[in-house]
Order: structure tokens, then sequence, then C-alpha cells
């Protein structure tokens, strides 16, 4: 990070990613997807061994922040008269989510290859870009810490994209407008590099989605809070270790306002359901 810094690099903090921001990084990481989806038509590569990630090599009951944002979501739309109504549909998701979860992330470990396979960034949040302007002026970004990187879906980077990096307002606005921007991004670096065989369309990019729709679910039920940790300030540490935090920042009156947003989203697109 040192090194960054003296060439002009700085991590965002305390803010909203914009949304220049958000579309260079989704241009970064479709090239990366890319490439490594070209590499996995062949035969002599090893991208396969990249199977674990901080979710999949772990016993989740043993990490409460990871085994308990449908219990705390739970609490939270209990108090809220206008929300109640998802509680069922909470407390039904809670019986499968997080099996079905796993069952997702290993998929291609066990042999359930999704349609597009590429290697995942796998902890695809705010805290991992680092950006360098001039002259107020965004010049480049770089993606970090390649810890987790993981053979599937791209689903997997574009749901956590949604819920660790994007801004409330892209969530609500320009969902749709950055897939399709991320997908322009992915097809024109295989065209570049003369890939020959099928290149995914937006319609498969959305059938993605759509089967790890779970994930996504996921992903906001326990994660959502650290995106407005980030842009607040609040250290991770304290989210990680503490529920009253978590619980604190899911009761914010913006989460809220998201959730009513968000849930019905959800509950359209099939997420509570097995």
């Amino acid at each position: 990070f040192e090194d960054l810094g003296t060439e002009g690099y700085a991590p965002i903090n305390n803010r909203p990613c914009s949304l220049e921001e958000i579309k260079l990084a989704l241009k970064k990481l479709a090239k990366i997807h890319a490439i490594s989806f070209q590499m996995a038509q062949t035969d002599n590569h090893e991208l396969a061994t990249f199977d674990k990630t901080f979710i999949n090599t772990i016993d989740i009951a043993n990490f409460p922040v990871l085994r308990d944002g449908i219990k705390l979501m739970k609490e939270v739309i209990s108090d809220q008269p206008d929300l109640r109504k998802y509680l069922p549909h909470f407390e039904r998701a809670e019986l499968f989510l997080i099996p079905k979860v796993l069952d997702l992330l290993n998929a291609p470990k066990n042999g359930k290859h999704s349609r597009i396979q590429v290697l995942n960034h796998g902890d695809f949040h705010v805290k991992n870009l680092m950006v360098k302007y001039v002259d107020n002026k965004l010049k480049e970004l770089i993606l970090l810490d390649y810890q987790v990187s993981m053979f599937g879906s791209p689903a997997i980077d574009l749901h956590y994209a949604f819920t660790m990096m994007y801004s409330p307002s892209m969530r609500m606005e320009n969902m749709d407008e950055l897939l399709y921007y991320y997908t322009k991004n992915f097809q024109d670096t295989l065209h570049s590099v003369q890939y020959k065989g099928h290149i995914p369309t937006i319609t498969e990019l959305r059938a993605e989605m759509r089967d790890y729709r779970h994930w996504g679910l996921y992903l906001v039920s326990t994660l959502l809070c650290f995106n407005y940790a980030f842009m607040e300030g609040i250290g991770m540490n304290e989210i990680v270790e503490s529920e009253d935090a978590r619980r604190a920042l899911l009761t914010n009156s913006k989460i809220l306002d998201e959730l009513r947003i968000l849930l019905p989203r959800f509950l359209y697109l099939g997420c509570f359901e097995e």
C-alpha cells in the first residue's frame, strides 16, 4: 500500500464509490473474467484448482458474522410494520440458504459447472480498490487482494459487487446499466484476443445472476451492513466482532429505506424460494 501511495494511489475511504470508479473496476474485472474464460476452454490450465473462498473453507457455525445474517434481518424487519410481511419469507429461506450458498460455491469442484466459468476475484469490495486522481480526474484504478480468487460463475463476483461495492443509489438505479457495461467489456475483451468460441451474451449473464440469486440474498442479509460501515468510516473489526454494531447498522434509516426497495425485488426474483 505504501508503494502504491507513492505512485499516487489512495484507498476509497468514508464515502461511496462514484459511478465512474465502479465502471472502471467492472471493466478491469471483466477483462480478468474474459481471459480466464478463454483459458478455461482449453485443457492446459489449473484454474479449477482455485476452489476456496472465505465462506466454503470454514465451519460457518463458528462464525456468527457469516452465520447470523438472516437472524439479524428477521429481528430488524420484525420491528418495522411495513416490512413484517417479509418475515415468513426469511423464515423459510433460513432453512436452506447457507447450504444452498455452499452448494453454489462448491459447484465447480463437485462437477456442477455453470454455463460460464471464470476466475473470480472472490472478495470484490470497495476496500480492495485503490484509485489514482490527477487534477481531480480519475486516471487509474487497481484491484487488490487476490487471496480468495475462485473458479466459478461470474455471478459470484457480480453479486458481491452489488452488495459490497455499489452505492445505495446504484443498487436502485444502475443495476441493469452496470451489468450490461460489464458484459460489453467481457465481450470486447474476447473479441480483442480473437477468441473463436461462443461469446456469452447479456441474456446468459442474466441467467447466471438468476441461478446465483440465493448467493445475492445471502450477501445482502449478511454483508450489506459492511458496505454502510465502509461509507461511514466504521472499522471492519468492530463490525466483524460485534453483533450489536451490525444490528445498529441494519436499523439505520438509510438501510431500512433500501430494504423497502430490495426485499420486494428479491421476492419477485424468487430469492426466497428454494
